[in-house]
């Protein structure tokens, strides 16, 4: 199989008592401290003590014993709460709106900014007794002192304003979070506008950002709703512009545009004047990748306008999509998928079924928050197995492999595909067959270096440039090589083992584009013929595989690391389970080995490793 990736953001604390000291009766009216046996915290399950003890001598002040209450501050709060129910020791009454509020200064002072500020910044609010407050309702200051001597505050729709109000001025932050927090949960399409207002009015940027979100997430029901073209217009535009807005289809970017301009019922009855209404200014209209929408869609827009700055735009896009072997040169941000999502592709291969009929499931997607693999639909890749894969500009390459029809055969085909439209196309076939070789990119170029065309062994490497679609041959390889693999590093490519008639390999070389030239590298610890490799934080891992080392072809799972800056290999945590001819896709910094053949248990394997390089340790799926 192979596998690359491609575009498509409570711990229980237990406790339990130990005697960090102890005190034992010496003699009558005697008491004498136990040497303690070790620092230690301890805390009892309902939170009423805890102990620090310390070795004797230890400290300044052998055998000290520290003592804490997680339940002290519970006690204090209640003590409070007491006092104000009973109506003891007030020391400072709040007038809202006429009417008297009754509090502890020293409570208020503690509880936020702005009252510390007040009672302790030598303002003449501190020998006050009484003091105004102003721009504030007396139901809403109430509802804070409630919640400064609870912790806990009620909120509903009718009062969520005016608590915002008074927690934004007297600096309350834990309540404003509240607020916000309440306000998103009945954001909706019909409250979207007076919940946006409220954020710019307050300055409240995380509720913001959660309505932004909405929107991204929302925008094809919202579209349609008239509150839609009540919004803000810099916000639907910065919605429209976002990578992360949830569509299926540029299409749907496109009549989203439309509607902010125009009714539904106009867009859907094709009843929108163009020609009229671009005298006025269509902004979210630029927002649109044209280059996304399907052509024949292009062709009726185009068709339809006079000329004018959008008509410029629709050309051009038509021209993108006239050019369709040159678009990975082409590429732009209004080229670009609306994605911020990397996936792994699986395609190609060959399955345990002997049968070469069998099709299904050849072309997989994966994402680690999916937690499962999906077929995608429609696209049918070649049929093919120990190719070359590529990922250049965000296509996807194929370069020769087996035929895998009437026995094995080497192919000089390649393929790309376009994940945005999810289709196939072939491009400029190898100048000679290649199989069980190994496919690198540098520096805008495909690398497809050695391997075997099954009549030979193959040095040759050759090199395709996207912006003319052409195959050219570079410098050879030092000597031929098959089942080899090869990864990426500061510019240069790095191929290792691999096979040159019946032997193992166990060599490492590097090939510097920009000279034409291989160099020998140290020899890895462990010979292994078609396996992967991969390239993280500059350090390349080599992975599964086979060799002969016993007498008989076995499966090897020693994992190799090779810093090319120090020419340097060590040995890390080793897989599982083999994987022989595997896929391999490296997903935010981690490394995905997918199926292959496992010769120790002799067949092909459906699992799935990954390999997290900070931590060396491999999952399972």
């Amino acid at each position: 199989m192979s596998a690359n990736a491609t575009e498509h953001n409570t711990r229980e604390n237990k406790c339990s008592w130990s005697a960090g000291s102890a005190l034992s009766h010496v003699g009558t009216g005697q008491i004498k401290a136990m040497k303690p046996e070790g620092q230690r915290v301890v805390m009892a399950e309902d939170g009423a003590k805890s102990a620090v003890g310390g070795r004797a001598g230890s400290s300044d002040c052998p055998g000290r014993q520290i003592f804490r209450s997680s339940a002290h501050f519970r006690s204090l709060q209640d003590g409070l709460l007491s006092l104000r129910q009973m109506g003891i020791l007030f020391d400072v009454v709040l007038v809202v709106e006429g009417r008297p509020i009754q509090a502890h200064r020293i409570l208020l002072a503690a509880a936020c900014d702005y009252f510390r500020g007040m009672f302790a910044g030598g303002l003449r609010e501190t020998q006050q007794k009484e003091i105004l407050i102003h721009g504030v309702s007396h139901m809403a200051m109430k509802k804070l002192l409630d919640y400064i001597y609870t912790a806990e505050i009620e909120l509903d729709l009718d009062c969520v304003q005016e608590v915002l109000i008074a927690a934004t001025m007297v600096q309350l932050e834990s309540v404003i979070g509240f607020c916000c927090d309440f306000l998103y949960s009945w954001l909706d399409d019909s409250s979207i506008l007076e919940v946006l207002q409220l954020a710019d009015l307050f300055e409240l940027q995380q509720l913001k950002d959660r309505v932004r979100s909405y929107i991204l997430n929302n925008i094809q029901t919202l579209s349609r709703m008239d509150v839609y073209r009540k919004l803000p217009e810099e916000e639907i535009f910065r919605a429209l512009s976002s990578d992360q807005l949830q569509v299926t289809s540029e299409n749907e970017v496109y009549e989203a545009a439309l509607y902010f301009h125009f009714s539904p019922e106009e867009v859907e009855a094709d009843k929108v004047h163009l020609q009229v209404s671009l005298k006025d200014n269509l902004k979210m209209l630029e927002a649109v990748r044209f280059c996304l929408i399907e052509r024949r869609v292009l062709q009726r827009l185009h068709s339809r306008l006079d000329q004018c700055p959008l008509k410029q735009s629709v050309s051009a896009a038509l021209r993108y999509h006239e050019q369709e072997l040159w678009q990975p040169v082409l590429q732009s941000p209004l080229t670009q998928p609306r994605s911020t999502l990397y996936c792994i592709l699986g395609f190609g291969g060959m399955f345990s079924s002997t049968s070469l009929t069998d099709k299904k499931n050849l072309f997989q997607v994966f994402h680690p928050s999916w937690g499962e693999w999906r077929t995608l639909p429609s696209a049918q890749s070649p049929r093919m197995s120990n190719q070359g894969v590529a990922v250049l500009n965000n296509f996807v390459y194929l370069i020769g492999g087996d035929k895998n029809t009437n026995g094995f055969r080497a192919e000089n085909c390649c393929w790309r595909y376009d994940p945005r439209h999810n289709s196939w196309a072939s491009i400029q076939p190898l100048q000679q067959q290649h199989a069980d070789h190994c496919v690198c990119v540098v520096g805008g170029h495909i690398y497809a270096i050695g391997g075997r065309d099954y009549s030979c062994e193959l040095d040759s490497v050759e090199r395709y440039d996207p912006s003319t679609n052409m195959w050219q041959f570079v410098s050879s390889l030092k000597r031929e090589v098959y089942a080899h693999a090869g990864a990426v590093v500061d510019g240069k490519i790095y191929i290792t083992c691999g096979r040159r008639g019946m032997a193992y390999l166990r060599e490492t070389y590097c090939f510097d584009p920009a000279a034409n030239h291989w160099a020998v590298c140290a020899e890895g610890p462990v010979e292994r013929a078609w396996h992967g490799m991969a390239a993280v934080n500059g350090r390349i891992y080599v992975i599964g595989g086979s060799n002969h080392e016993r007498g008989y072809r076995r499966d090897v799972n020693k994992v190799a690391c090779f810093d090319p800056a120090a020419n340097s290999w060590t040995l890390v945590a080793p897989l599982p389970s083999g994987h022989g001819e595997p896929g391999i896709a490296v997903l935010d910094c981690r490394i995905y080995v997918l199926g292959g053949r496992s010769h120790d248990k002799g067949r092909r394997m459906k699992y799935v490793h990954v390999y997290n390089t900070d931590a060396d340790e491999w999952d399972g799926q």
